[in-house]
């Protein structure tokens, strides 16, 4: 089990600055002590995340998740707890003698053990692709498209062999456990049990995260196979297939190609996004490094939020076919809805970038992306092809069409220049425009971001009495002394701030920090909970007053609760046990009397 002490996770808060941690994947804006920012975990219009430096932690209002620099690297990165303290360990030059199992060795996790899988099958499948005859097809297919020997070499492009169990044989005599396998996504198992390869008899191309780590596979078959398939369907087998979500790998979060041309987009101030695999390799091989590859999926947020790292503006190249005019146009909207400059290169027919290179070289795909389309023109283009200007309902189908695009866009002088445009083109005064557009609602995303904010709804505290008291102490920590000579555990009523206390209670440490009690806890209820209240207003004046309000609140709670059980106890008991009964109006009659004494203190106030 792995061991990490108070002592090393204090060192490493104390060297890591949570808004400089998070300011290196998000923009902050100072507001007040504050800072603040588009949640990176949700989709939302108005920034609800708040960083707090002074109490270094963060919570978003709107989906409800929350937490110290740690919590947010294991959301951010998708990592487990031990690798979020080696991340933050390693930048803040912390040396983690005490991270360890109980033998003494490094502790594994799930995904360091799933990223040392992904390596040692990448370096299988380059081995076969390089030495194997098996693969000479695989060899010929890759020559014929103009990869070079080098360029297989440095994307460790690899070959599955056609077989049901290469990589999985290859792993077992690693020691690899069958459950890791399959969490990997490199094995499958079937009803029967029968465990075998994913890939087979595809050129492989390992998909590499920011921090160069293998997080994934993509398969490209080599020829169409017409044997059925595993499950006896007889269906043919698909062109790409890729890595399913695994705890280090989502499709969503991963744009392949970042870790190599990150640098390149930031020095050109603009990323071209492509398709496919080869049409990412074939470009930067001839020299065109500031792009990146979608995986084959529509670009998500989290794919625009991490571009957004590094640059505003995009030029999508995608295929001119009516396939990859869908994927453009799918992605275009809420590209422009979260604030990125769009523009849109098309090739020629029968031209993806990967071919385009090939033919014309880097300076004739450079020339066709430095002539790419603004998002209104390459819509409207579109459009034109489908439906004719000429006939009002299709006019009209045209307008709702561009106008769909327009509403979503932010700065208010662009907006008005579209309208205009729009207006010009059509014929149609830019009034009736504005009319129609006030008609439009955007898509909010509504289903996506109820799911999350279902997940992370706020803890509904059952006492507001208990949450102001945790708040107090936060503020001001001279005053846990005081709370542990008047207050027992049993009488705080909300699980949550029961735990939260017990911690406290334990400590012999009056300063010790709200990021210490998170890591003891290492619950995500607890730190949305935490992160909530601590950033939240509390309004409070006099702190002391507070302070006994709150516990006489409490106490009088209690009291009430403890005199209900009590009054339905006897009701039960009339004219039976008659000691018991005794027994329990004595303590009845004894909360009676408390309970009046603090009505005494209440009216005195």
């Amino acid at each position: 089990m792995t061991k990490i002490s108070d002592r090393i996770l204090e060192e490493i808060l104390q060297r890591c600055d949570i808004a400089e941690i998070i300011s290196s994947y998000i923009p902050l804006k100072q507001a007040g002590r504050n800072f603040k920012a588009l949640c990176p975990f949700h989709h939302e219009k108005t920034p609800s995340f708040v960083v707090s430096t002074d109490k270094q932690i963060f919570h978003c209002f709107g989906c409800g998740v929350g937490g110290d620099v740690f919590s947010f690297v294991m959301k951010q990165e998708r990592l487990d707890f031990p690798e979020a303290v080696r991340f933050l360990a390693e930048k803040a030059g912390v040396v983690l003698e005490e991270l360890t199992d109980k033998t003494g060795a490094p502790a594994p996790s799930v995904t360091g053990l799933l990223y040392r899988i992904n390596e040692l099958a990448a370096g299988y499948f380059q081995e076969r692709l390089l030495s194997d005859r098996r693969a000479e097809q695989a060899r010929a297919y890759l020559q014929k498209r103009g990869v070079s020997q080098e360029t297989i070499e440095f994307f460790r492009i690899g070959y599955a062999v056609d077989l049901w169990d290469g990589v999985l044989r290859f792993l077992r005599e690693k020691k690899i456990k069958d459950d890791l396998l399959l969490q990997s996504g490199l094995c499958v198992k079937n009803e029967q049990g029968r465990i075998y390869d994913r890939f087979r008899n595809r050129v492989i191309f390992p998909i590499v995260n920011v921090q160069g780590k293998i997080v994934g596979f993509g398969g490209r078959i080599i020829e169409p196979v017409d044997a059925l398939n595993e499950n006896g369907s007889g269906d043919f087998s698909p062109k790409y297939i890729n890595s399913p979500e695994t705890p280090v790998y989502s499709k969503s979060k991963n744009l392949y190609g970042l870790h190599l041309s990150r640098r390149h987009i930031e020095e050109k101030g603009f990323c071209v996004v492509v398709e496919g695999y080869l049409d990412f390799i074939l470009p930067f091989q001839h020299g065109i490094k500031n792009l990146v590859a979608s995986l084959g999926t529509a670009f998500t947020i989290d794919h625009i939020r991490i571009l957004r790292r590094y640059t505003h503006d995009i030029t999508i190249v995608f295929d001119p076919d009516p396939a990859g005019q869908e994927a453009a146009l799918r992605s275009l909207d809420l590209l422009i809805e979260e604030g990125m400059n769009v523009k849109i290169a098309t090739l020629e027919s029968g031209f993806d970038p990967d071919t385009y290179v090939r033919r014309y070289g880097e300076e004739g795909l450079d020339k066709a992306i430095n002539a790419a389309q603004s998002v209104f023109d390459y819509k409207l283009q579109l459009l034109n092809l489908r439906l004719r200007e000429d006939i009002p309902e299709e006019k009209a189908r045209i307008a709702a069409e561009m106008l769909k695009t327009i509403v979503r866009i932010k700065n208010a002088v662009l907006r008005a220049t579209y309208l205009r445009k729009l207006s010009g083109r059509l014929g149609v005064s830019e009034e009736a425009l504005r009319t129609e557009l006030k008609k439009i609602n955007t898509p909010s995303h509504s289903s996506s971001q109820a799911a999350i904010t279902g997940a992370l709804r706020p803890h509904k505290v059952r006492s507001a009495a208990e949450r102001m008291l945790l708040a107090l102490i936060w503020e001001d920590t001279s005053l846990l002394k005081e709370l542990k000579s008047q207050m027992h555990l049993a009488e705080f009523s909300d699980p949550i701030i029961r735990r939260i206390a017990q911690h406290l209670y334990e400590t012999e440490d009056e300063a010790i920090t709200p990021a210490v009690i998170l890591q003891r806890l290492n619950d995500q209820e607890v730190n949305c909970f935490m992160s909530n209240l601590l950033l939240a207003e509390t309004g409070t004046g006099n702190r002391k007053k507070s302070f006994n309000d709150c516990v006489r609140k409490i106490k009088k709670d209690g009291i009430q609760s403890r005199l209900a059980a009590l009054q339905q106890e006897i009701n039960i008991l009339h004219n039976h046990d008659s000691k018991r009964l005794e027994e329990l109006l004595h303590d009845y009659h004894y909360l009676k009397k408390e309970q009046r004494l603090y009505e005494r203190g209440d009216k005195k106030e």
